[in-house]
């Protein structure tokens, strides 16, 4: 069994005996593109003709995700623009990168996502620390803090992709604005109810983050979104136009359909790769298949997780706080001395694993830095299985997980 690591895959098998199963979104068909698109375009979902308002001299803001989103906007937005290119000059046109809180994209990785597009446009990243304008405060209190020119914009347009969230729900619709062109103290202040019962995965109602980002994109005033539900091979299966709520949640439906599969029982280990590029460009990005591939393993057991991880950890806050402890547990001691920041939220998370598994990974990642954070570096994948021979007996029980990063595992026991 091939499973998806960096631009490419590694080879991992497991005994039939011992494999419980392979946990896989739905087969699904893959429609051309195109013509999904301009079916989505002539049914939109909560609106009428997604450009009917629009005029010429009136300024358009495209917000697209960023180089740790899987997104075709390069494919997308191109669409977009043959229906609205009669009604918008393009000298009136920006591309906002919605970032968030991330670093900003390489030369290569903007080339990635929006190809030729980058020289027809103008494009700006957003950066979490300047150029912001407060439009509201959500009801919860936080200031909402968001890119000028989005603000500033006649209309806001919206290009994503609907997939599970460990804490937010889902991604897409309403997450491009906050966090996307949010601001950093906007996005912490947000991301600080995470440990509330409801910020889980799969969670969009009666999740606190969730809630809140709706409200930011309320106060933003966005046109229409874009987005794509994402098949387990990564290609478009579905896309959804219209209205940022409304649309969303049928696209969310769509993904549930696909990507939440039944869980037969917890296994002693289990083997699962988040996806490849970019769900593995670094450990913070590869957190969100760990986080699914822990609801498959029973307490006590093992994880190998498959990540390339070229960048490495990939957020400063994530590597500060879990160099200053001496052992996991050491996190939550962090965590309750400081509070909420962003990044270390993820070695809270982390920690919680830990507590549940022994966890592995293979990755690019120098051995030294991957123990560091309290994970057991590991480059031969059939090594797993010895080591689960070893602690569990020949007959311990596995479960594989390819796409971790879109799986979710729906226990059927609880």
């Amino acid at each position: 069994m091939r499973l998806p690591y960096g631009e490419g895959d590694i080879e991992v098998d497991v005994p039939d005996r011992n494999l419980i199963g392979v946990l896989e979104g739905k087969k699904v068909a893959v429609p051309d593109l195109a013509q999904e698109f301009a079916r989505a375009w002539a049914n939109p979902i909560g609106i009428d003709d997604p450009v009917a308002g629009f005029h010429p001299g009136e300024t358009v803001v495209f917000i697209v995700t960023d180089h740790t989103r899987p997104t075709p906007s390069r494919e997308i937005l191109p669409l977009v623009w043959a229906r609205i290119s009669s009604r918008v000059r393009r000298e009136d046109v920006t591309i906002v990168i919605a970032t968030g809180t991330h670093r900003a994209p390489t030369d290569a990785e903007l080339d990635r996502i929006l190809g030729d597009l980058r020289r027809g446009f103008r494009v700006l990243v957003h950066d979490c620390d300047r150029g912001l304008v407060e439009v509201g405060v959500s009801s919860r209190g936080t200031p909402i803090l968001i890119n000028r020119t989005v603000v500033e914009a006649d209309h806001v347009i919206s290009i994503g992709h609907i997939g599970m969230h460990y804490y937010a729900g889902y991604s897409g619709g309403r997450k491009n604005i906050l966090p996307g062109v949010a601001g950093r103290e906007t996005i912490e202040r947000n991301h600080a109810q995470l440990l509330d019962p409801g910020c889980e995965g799969c969670v969009y109602r009666g999740n606190p983050i969730s809630e809140e980002m709706s409200e930011a994109a309320e106060l933003v005033r966005v046109d229409f979104i874009v987005d794509s539900v994402l098949g387990p091979d990564g290609r478009v299966v579905r896309v959804v136009v219209g209205d940022i709520e409304a649309a969303h949640a049928a696209g969310r439906a769509v993904w549930d359909d696909i990507f939440k599969v039944p869980l037969p029982e917890k296994a002693d280990l289990v083997i699962a790769s988040t996806g490849g590029r970019p769900k593995d460009i670094d450990l913070y990005q590869a957190y969100k298949g760990l986080y699914n591939a822990a609801k498959a393993v029973r307490d006590g057991g093992m994880i190998l997780l498959v990540a390339a991880c070229p960048d490495g950890i990939g957020h400063p806050v994530f590597e500060d706080w879990i160099r200053r402890c001496e052992t996991p547990e050491d996190v939550f001691k962090v965590f309750a001395e400081e509070g909420f920041k962003l990044g270390g939220h993820k070695a809270v998370y982390l920690a919680k694993d830990l507590a549940r598994a022994e966890i592995y990974l293979l990755s690019e990642m120098d051995d030294a830095l991957v123990e560091r954070f309290f994970l057991r570096p590991i480059h031969d994948p059939s090594a797993i299985l010895d080591l689960a021979r070893d602690r569990f007996g020949s007959d311990f029980s596995a479960i594989v997980i390819p796409h971790a990063g879109d799986t979710f595992p729906v226990d059927q026991r609880a």
